[in-house]
This record gives C-alpha cells, sequence and structure tokens, in this order.
C-alpha cells in the first residue's frame, strides 16, 4: 500500500513498546527485532495509538515543529513507509 496524506493509521497494538528517557524502544515480536526512536518518532508514535489521518498528523507535528507542512509530508511518508513495511503500524484507505 502507498501512504499517502490521506491514508488512516495507527500503531500496530502487537507491538511491545517501552519509554526511554523520552524516546520509544519498540520490539517486534514477529520479526524480531528492536526498533528506536528519537523524538520526533517519539511524538509520531505517541500520536498514532488510535487511527488518525495522515494529513492530520502533519499538522499536529508542524504545530510542535518549526517545519512547513509538505516538508513534513515529504519528511515523514518515507519514515511512515518503514513502519508499515515492518509492520509497526497499521494502514488503511
Amino acid at each position: 500500500m502507498k501512504l499517502t496524506e490521506n491514508t488512516i493509521i495507527q500503531r500496530n497494538p502487537e507491538i511491545l513498546t517501552s519509554d526511554l528517557d523520552g524516546e520509544k524502544v519498540m520490539m517486534s515480536i514477529q520479526f524480531g527485532e528492536y526498533f528506536g526512536l528519537g523524538k520526533t518518532g517519539s511524538f509520531i508514535w505517541d500520536n498514532i495509538e488510535n487511527p488518525i489521518k495522515i494529513s492530520d498528523l502533519v499538522i499536529l507535528i508542524t504545530k510542535k515543529y518549526t517545519v512547513d507542512k509538505d516538508k513534513c509530508l515529504t519528511d515523514i511518508l518515507p519514515f511512515l513507509n518503514h513502519l508499515l513495511e515492518k509492520e509497526l503500524i497499521i494502514a488503511t484507505k
């Protein structure tokens, strides 16, 4: 699935997550891999606990960080695609 600003995403509830000094560490049982997220990735992770449209997520990010909406979308889509590829998030149209 190709993610767009209209795609609705949320965390995969089966992923184990821990908070470590404001950053997230996750464990994928299926892949047997650990994943770490920095501050911005952790902010995104915190805001996708419930289903959210990517365009609404971009608005939240631009309110917290000084970034242009289009630049934000361009920057987070590869990140979200990576999370989707590793099945850390679930996406629906």
